[in-house]
């Protein structure tokens, strides 16, 4: 297997912009899956001796993570950058198990190791090669590198998994039996290689997703997660978060916001199921609770009663005691997943419901939403670690900016004040998600290659120097993530939450971008509508939300034009209810938003907030 030396030395010049990438994935989405088993592993991680376990099963934890459908990288924090640099001077490992545990990796120094690793791999004789070897090498030819014809003559593997990676068709050998015909693993190792090779598993021959079982070892752990990234946005026929067609008809326009909140509180009366709410996109029969939507739709119907002056029926207690059962021993408040966003639409509703037997559980919420912030108890150094500040999904997932407004607005309901340092520490993080560039240079190695670079804008991202709009080339090996609406609004709000004023710097230059991009077709800073249809009825309680505590008179323009964006919101939403009452998202049921009962909350609260003295 001669002829690895001069291909990568041909090669030698993209080892910086290496980022290990996958086939596309079709479109359903398993990051949960995924998130649960990551949390069990992170909490296998030892901080005194910075690894998972040993140092090859950290290096197999770093590559999976890498390949994860979050693609970590050593700038997510010190759980992946310090067992990184930990592998990275580790000699006891193969060439290949540093190759592979780096190769997601972009900071200079783990580069440079990463480089150091490929090229002893390459002087490695052919008759000591393996799965390992042959794998790191479709890796790197998967990413851009180019190898040898004659590369894998030599090869000789005896397992199905080992000859997909080698051979010059591997299309032509047929997928083993689904488990339990064929070990799981074998199946997984298969599938790895496939997608490599370009070659995606059959949506339709799937394997039952692996059950996570907290007490297992971190290589069975690393084993469920490698099956998850495999199985990663491949979707079973059947499954679909599509709207029921048809949809109920659209009101008759011009309708006055008492009408629409009667017909939504009568949607949500007969939606309702001893004050627990679903994703009813199926029969009623078939109605199974989740605590977010719940909660949501608690705090909506909650809203509507002092809105129109109604008697407070007995379901919503039931509902609020169904929140309040799902209390769990560290304060959170959850029951499949999102912790922290459950945990913070759960305190809103236990608050607006008024109860004094939830208080203390209130207070526990509060307790765990400061815990679950990205600071030094999990090792995180602000100036290190550009997630710092910041809040994720819950169990120490990445930070983003919509988690960590949620969590600000929770605290802040609970009278959390604003020199607290839960939003000293929440300010850097949302700092570093502006694009506020002349006023904070700030700039982060990018995976494909290059930096990433504030922006001038104003505007805001979902993490820093990364944004589901896009980003922009703006100069040599320089690039921008895109600033884009709903998080624009979610930065504004942070920064008043974090105690600044209106008419500071930052939070002026954020309100002037958003007055100047104000759409209600679109969220505004993606390409297409159709992009940008995603969320929208978080967009719009995004919105109202955050221009509610601004004076109307400051959403104006760059050109000094003001905004009415009161008339405007209250206007569209009520001129898109549905005859039953209810919202949808037509355009796209991403995120839940195809589950009528979701929108319909997000729609009511929007209302809400949006709607003035005089009304519409």
């Amino acid at each position: 297997m001669q002829g690895f030396s001069c291909v990568l030395a041909r090669c030698a010049t993209l080892l910086v912009s290496v980022v290990l990438v996958s086939p596309a994935p079709l479109a359903q989405d398993t990051k949960r899956h995924a998130d649960q088993i990551i949390d069990v592993l992170r909490d296998r991680y030892d901080v005194e001796t910075e690894l998972f376990g040993t140092p090859a099963d950290t290096a197999r934890v770093l590559s999976a993570l890498s390949r994860s459908p979050r693609r970590y990288t050593e700038l997510d924090g010190p759980f992946i950058r310090r067992p990184a640099q930990r592998i990275a001077a580790d000699a006891s490992l193969s060439p290949a198990q540093r190759a592979l545990a780096l190769a997601g990796m972009v900071t200079p120094t783990l580069v440079e190791a990463r480089d150091s690793a490929l090229a002893a791999l390459s002087l490695t004789p052919a008759d000591q090669l393996g799965f390992d070897e042959w794998l790191t090498f479709r890796t790197y030819e998967s990413i851009g590198y180019r190898l040898a014809e004659d590369v894998w003559s030599d090869a000789d593997p005896t397992t199905l998994a080992g000859r997909v990676l080698v051979s010059e068709t591997p299309a032509a050998f047929a997928p083993p039996p689904l488990p339990p015909a064929t070990s799981l693993d074998a199946w997984t190792a298969w599938a790895r290689a496939a997608r490599l090779r370009g070659v995606s598993p059959d949506p339709s021959r799937l394997p039952e997703l692996p059950l996570i079982d907290p007490s297992a070892s971190i290589g069975a752990l690393v084993d469920a997660l490698e099956t998850v990234i495999a199985c990663h946005g491949l979707e079973r026929p059947g499954e679909s978060n599509a709207p029921p067609e048809p949809l109920p008809a659209l009101v008759e326009a011009g309708r006055s916001i008492d009408s629409a909140r009667r017909a939504a509180w009568t949607f949500l009366e007969t939606h309702q199921v001893d004050g627990t709410f679903g994703l009813e996109l199926g029969p009623p029969q078939a109605h199974e609770p989740e605590l977010g939507i719940t909660s949501m739709n608690l705090i909506a119907a909650l809203s509507l009663v002092d809105a129109l002056g109604l008697e407070r029926p007995a379901w919503i207690d039931q509902g609020l005691d169904f929140v309040a059962s799902h209390a769990k021993p560290d304060g959170s408040i959850y029951r499949f997943g999102l912790t922290v966003y459950t945990t913070s639409v759960a305190i809103e509703a236990l608050l607006e419901g008024g109860r004094p037997e939830d208080q203390a559980l209130v207070e526990a919420g509060r307790q765990y939403l400061i815990t679950a912030q990205s600071d030094e108890g999990e090792g995180y150094s602000s100036i290190d670690d550009p997630h710092y500040g910041g809040i994720g999904y819950g169990g120490d997932e990445r930070p983003d900016m919509s988690n960590t407004n949620m969590a600000l607005d929770a605290l802040a309901r609970t009278g959390t004040p604003a020199d607290h340092e839960v939003f000293v520490k929440a300010r850097i993080f949302v700092e570093r998600n502006q694009n506020y560039g002349e006023a904070d240079p700030q700039s982060w190695p990018r995976a494909k290659g290059g930096r990433l670079i504030a922006g001038n804008d104003g505007g805001g991202t979902y993490m820093p120097g990364n944004s589901p709009a896009g980003e922009d080339a703006v100069g040599e090996g320089a690039y921008v993530a895109r600033s884009y609406g709903s998080m624009t609004y979610a930065l504004t709000k942070s920064f008043l939450l974090c105690g600044l004023q209106p008419d500071s710097g930052r939070v002026s230059a954020a309100i002037t971008w958003l007055a100047d991009h104000f759409t209600l077709e679109t969220n505004p800073g993606f390409e297409t509508r159709e992009a940008g249809a995603d969320g929208l009825y978080y967009y719009y309680l995004a919105m109202a939300r955050t221009l509610e505590l601004i004076d109307d008179e400051r959403f104006v323009t760059s050109d000094g034009d003001m905004v009415p964006w009161r008339k405007q919101l209250v206007r569209h939403l009520v001129d898109h209810q549905r005859i039953d009452g209810s919202w949808i998202n037509e355009l796209s049921p991403r995120w839940w938003e195809g589950a009528p009962t979701l929108a319909t909350a997000y729609a009511i609260l929007a209302l809400d907030a949006a709607n003035d003295s005089e009304g519409t």
